[in-house]
C-alpha cells in the first residue's frame, strides 16, 4: 500500500496538472448546486475542463495550460469570470439576475438512472418519486431493491446499511418519518468500497434537498390506518437556523398493534423415530414507540462541527396461544397447549459528533458514536400435556450492550482522480444474563468485550472515458468471552481480516460498462454467539454457538447501462454461512437442540434488469426482474438433498398523472417459487395502490394508500436440515389501509452531516 501512494505522489507531480476549486454562495452565504464551472484558457477560450457544483457548493477542475480564467453560470444568477484563479479561489458569490423573462414551459424527459463505479444513482426530486410519500416507499420503488412491510433487501446482497445524508439510519421508523419531496437522490451501491466495514455487502444512500431560508420551522406528520387494528404514528420535527447555526429537534409517537398466525408441520429423524408434530397459533401484540432527538451543526468558513442526542423507549407486549399434536412413527402420541405471555422493555441512547474541515485540497472528516441499549424480556409460560404433568414457568433475558466508536477519514485529489483514507475502531461491552425458576431451564451470565481496529484506502482515477478503483481494508479484532465471570479461552477469538476491493467502469459504444470484485466478512451476531441454552418447549432447546467462524463472501459481477436500461450479472462464493441445524439434546433422545452451525462452501449466481423510461408523458412505468440460482446441498434423513432451483423475483410500477396534479401509483410484485439457503420458498404476489395530493405550494399534502389490496402475501416455506423437514406458514395482516397528512411551516431540514461510527457493530446488537 506504501508503495502503492508514492507511485501515485510520483505521477501526480509528474503530470504538472494544475488543480483549481472553489465553492460557490449566493448572496446570503448559502449553497449553490448545479452551477456550470468551465476552465478555458485565456489566449482562444479552448475549454480545458468543465463540472457542476455539488450539494455543498463545491467544484473542483483540473488543468494543465496557463493562462486560464474559470467561467461560472447559473441560471437566475449573472455571469462571473475569474483570470488568473488560484488554486483555490475559496467563496465565489453569485448575484441575481437583474432581468425577468416571460412565461416559459419548457418540456422534456432525463434518465432517472445515472450509473456509476459502485451502483446506480436514481434522481428523486424533480420526478415523480418525490410525491410517493415517505423514503420507505421511494427505496422500494428503486433498482435491485425489494420492500416486504418495513424491510428493505438488495437483491443478491441481502439487508442495506442505510444513510440520509451521511448519517446511518438505526431504526427504519425513520424512512417513514422522511417525506418523499425531502429527497434529492438515492444511490445504491452493490460494490461498496474500502471505506465500509468488511461485513457490508450493500449500501443505499439517501441525500436530501438542500434546505432554504433561516428562521424557525417545523413539520408535522400523522398517519392513520387499519389493517384488523387502527394504529396512529405522530411525528414533530422543528428546526431554528441562523447564519452558520442549526438547531434541530424531533418527537415521534407510535402506537402499532399485530396479530400473526401460523402453522407448522414438523418432521424429525431421530433414534427414538420419525417424530411428526402438527402445530398452529396465534399472537396478539402492541409495539408502542417513544422517540425524541435534539441536536445542533455549526458551519463556519471551511469548518463544520455538530452533534445529536438520540432516546427511544419501545415497551412491547405480546400474548400467544399454540396447539400441538405429537406423533411418533405414524401414532398419536400427545396434545400440547402453550400459553405465553412476553414484556419487552428497551431502551437506547445514542450519542454522535462529527467535525469536518477543509484544508487546501485535503478533505478532513472525523466521527464519534457512544450507544448505550438496555433490552429487558420477561415471559411467563403455561404448558398443558395430555400425557405429562402441567409446566408453569417463567424466565428473564436481560441483555446491555455499550459502544464507543470512532472514524476519520482524509481525501485529498491525487494523479487523475481522488484519494482516501483512514482509520475507525470501536470498543463493544454486552452482558447477556437469562434465567428461570424451572430445574429444567439452565441460567446463564455471559459478558463479551470486543475492540476491533480498521485501517483502509482506496483511489478513484479517470484516464480517459475509463474510471479504475482500488481499495483495501484491514480489520483487526480482540474478543473476549466470559461466563459466569471466568474468562473462556477457548471461546474468545482475534480475527485479521484483508477486504480488498477493485471496479472498472468503461463504455462500449453508448453502452457504460462496469466489471467489480469485493470480498466481505460477516461476523456471528452476539446472539448466535451465547452458550446460553434456552428453552422453547418440552421437546425443543436453542441455543448459539461460541465456536462459530466468520462467513466470507467473494463477489464478482459485471454491469452495464444503456439510456434507462441497467443489468447486472453477478457470481459469488460463500464459505461458512450460517444455519440452523437441529440435533439430539445430550442425555436425552426425545429432546432437540437447535444450534446454529457453519457450513461448506457453496456458490450462487444472479441476474438482474431494470427498465425505467421517463417517455410516455403522464404515465411513468417502472420494471425490475431478476432470478438467483444457488449450488446448494445439503444431507436431510441422511439423504443428500440439491436445493438448487432458481427463485425469481418480479416487479411493475406504474406512476400516473391524473388531473388536478394528482399522483396514482399501482405498483405490482410478485416471487417465484425456489430455493434460497436451506429454505425452500412458495410463490407470492401482491398489489399495492396509493394516491397523493398536495396543497398550498407544498405547505400540506396528504397521502391515501391501500397495501395488499387482495390480501395474496404470506410466507410459506419448507427449511431442512440434518434431522428435520419443517413445513411452516405465517399469515400477517398485509391489507393495510391508511391516510397520512403532513403540514410544513417554514420547513428546513437538519444539515447534520455526520456519518457516523461503528455502523455495522450497532446491528449485531
Amino acid at each position: 500500500m506504501a508503495g502503492l501512494l508514492l507511485c501515485l505522489c510520483f505521477n501526480t507531480l509528474s503530470a504538472k496538472v494544475q488543480t483549481y476549486e472553489g465553492r460557490i454562495r449566493d448572496d446570503s452565504g448559502n449553497p449553490l448546486e448545479f452551477v456550470n464551472v468551465t476552465l478555458q484558457s485565456l489566449n482562444d477560450s479552448t475549454l480545458i475542463d468543465g463540472t457542476v457544483t455539488d450539494i455543498d457548493g463545491k467544484f473542483v477542475v483540473r488543468g494543465n495550460q496557463i493562462p486560464v480564467f474559470l467561467q461560472i453560470s447559473a441560471m437566475g444568477f449573472e455571469d462571473r469570470i475569474i483570470y488568473n484563479p488560484t488554486y483555490d479561489s475559496g467563496d465565489i458569490i453569485m448575484s441575481p439576475a437583474s432581468y425577468m423573462l416571460g412565461e416559459v414551459i419548457v418540456k422534456g424527459s432525463r434518465p432517472m438512472t445515472k450509473f456509476k463505479g459502485d451502483g446506480v444513482q436514481v434522481a428523486v426530486s424533480g420526478t415523480y418519486l418525490a410525491n410517493t410519500g415517505t423514503a420507505l416507499e421511494v427505496l422500494g420503488k428503486m433498482p435491485f431493491v425489494t420492500k416486504s412491510g418495513s424491510g428493505i433487501e438488495v437483491i443478491g446482497k441481502g439487508i442495506p446499511i442505510i444513510y440520509i445524508n451521511g448519517r446511518q439510519v438505526r431504526n427504519m421508523s425513520e424512512l417513514d418519518q422522511l417525506a418523499s419531496t425531502q429527497l434529492k437522490n438515492v444511490d445504491v451501491i452493490t460494490n461498496p468500497g474500502a471505506r465500509y466495514a468488511s461485513s457490508v455487502n450493500s449500501v443505499i444512500r439517501i441525500s436530501t434537498v438542500a434546505p432554504v431560508g433561516e428562521g424557525f420551522s417545523f413539520n408535522d406528520r400523522t398517519t392513520i390506518g387499519y389493517k384488523h387494528y387502527t394504529y396512529l404514528f405522530e411525528q414533530v420535527n422543528f428546526n431554528w437556523r441562523r447564519n452558520g447555526f442549526d438547531l434541530f429537534g424531533m418527537l415521534n409517537y407510535e402506537n402499532y398493534r399485530e396479530r400473526p398466525r401460523f402453522s407448522n408441520t414438523t418432521f424429525q429423524y431421530l433414534k427414538s423415530g420419525i417424530v411428526q408434530q402438527n402445530s398452529s397459533g396465534k399472537d396478539l401484540a402492541r409495539y408502542p414507540v417513544y422517540q425524541g432527538k435534539i441536536g445542533l451543526n455549526y458551519n463556519v468558513s471551511s469548518h463544520s462541527l455538530g452533534f445529536y442526542y438520540d432516546f427511544s423507549f419501545k415497551p412491547s407486549t405480546s400474548k400467544g396461544n399454540s396447539l400441538t399434536d405429537r406423533y411418533i412413527n405414524g401414532i398419536f402420541s400427545e396434545n400440547l397447549e402453550n400459553y405465553s405471555d412476553i414484556d419487552r422493555h428497551n431502551r437506547q441512547h445514542l450519542f454522535s459528533a462529527y467535525y469536518t474541515r477543509e484544508v487546501g485540497k485535503w478533505h478532513l472528516s472525523a466521527n464519534f458514536d457512544a450507544l448505550w441499549q438496555i433490552n429487558n424480556q420477561h415471559n411467563t409460560e403455561n404448558e398443558i400435556s395430555t400425557t405429562n404433568p402441567e409446566r408453569g414457568f417463567t424466565t428473564v433475558n436481560d441483555v446491555r450492550n455499550r459502544l464507543l466508536a470512532g472514524n476519520i477519514m482524509v481525501s485529498l485529489p491525487v494523479w487523475k482522480g481522488d484519494l482516501s483514507f483512514g482509520t475507525e475502531m470501536s470498543n463493544i461491552h454486552r452482558t447477556d444474563r437469562y434465567s428461570g425458576n424451572a430445574d429444567f431451564i439452565s441460567d446463564n451470565d455471559i459478558k463479551i468485550s470486543e475492540t476491533t481496529t480498521a485501517l483502509f484506502a482506496e483511489t478513484e482515477q479517470t484516464f480517459g472515458a475509463v474510471t479504475a478503483s482500488v481499495g483495501l481494508r484491514w480489520e483487526y479484532t480482540d474478543s473476549r468471552y466470559w461466563q459466569f465471570g471466568r474468562l473462556s479461552e477457548d471461546q474468545s477469538r482475534r480475527y485479521h481480516n484483508l477486504a480488498p476491493s477493485a471496479s472498472l467502469l468503461f463504455p462500449i459504444g453508448r453502452v457504460n460498462t462496469r466489471l467489480s470484485y469485493m470480498r466481505k466478512t460477516s461476523r456471528p451476531a452476539f446472539e448466535q454467539l451465547s452458550s446460553a441454552i434456552k428453552y422453547i418447549d418440552r421437546y425443543t432447546y436453542e441455543s448459539g454457538n461460541p465456536g462459530l467462524k466468520p462467513i466470507y463472501r467473494d463477489y464478482v459481477s459485471a454491469s452495464a447501462s444503456w439510456k434507462d436500461l441497467v443489468i447486472e450479472l453477478e457470481y459469488y462464493s460463500t464459505k461458512n454461512y450460517f444455519m440452523w441445524q437441529i440435533s439430539e439434546y445430550p442425555g436425552n433422545v426425545d429432546v432437540t437442540l437447535q444450534t446454529m452451525v457453519n457450513m461448506p462452501r457453496f456458490n450462487s449466481v444472479g441476474a438482474y434488469i431494470n427498465w425505467s423510461p421517463t417517455f410516455f408523458g403522464c404515465w411513468h412505468p417502472a420494471m425490475m426482474a431478476g432470478v438467483q440460482a444457488q449450488d446448494f446441498k445439503m444431507t436431510n434423513a441422511d439423504k443428500i438433498i440439491k436445493l438448487n432451483r432458481p427463485l425469481g423475483t418480479f416487479r411493475f410500477n406504474n406512476a400516473i398523472h391524473l388531473p388536478w396534479d394528482i399522483l396514482l401509483n399501482i405498483d405490482f410484485s410478485a416471487r417465484t417459487s425456489g430455493n434460497g439457503d436451506n429454505y425452500y420458498l412458495k410463490a407470492y404476489w401482491q398489489c399495492n395502490m396509493g394516491l397523493y395530493k398536495s396543497f398550498a405550494n407544498d405547505r400540506c399534502s396528504v397521502k391515501i394508500q391501500f397495501n395488499d389490496i387482495f390480501d395474496t402475501w404470506q410466507q410459506d416455506i419448507i427449511s431442512y436440515d440434518a434431522l428435520s423437514t419443517i413445513y411452516s406458514k405465517k399469515i400477517y395482516d398485509t391489507r393495510d389501509l391508511s391516510i397520512t397528512i403532513r403540514y410544513n411551516f417554514n420547513f428546513a431540514r437538519s444539515r447534520y452531516n455526520g456519518l457516523g461510527a461503528g455502523n455495522t457493530d450497532k446491528n449485531r446488537f
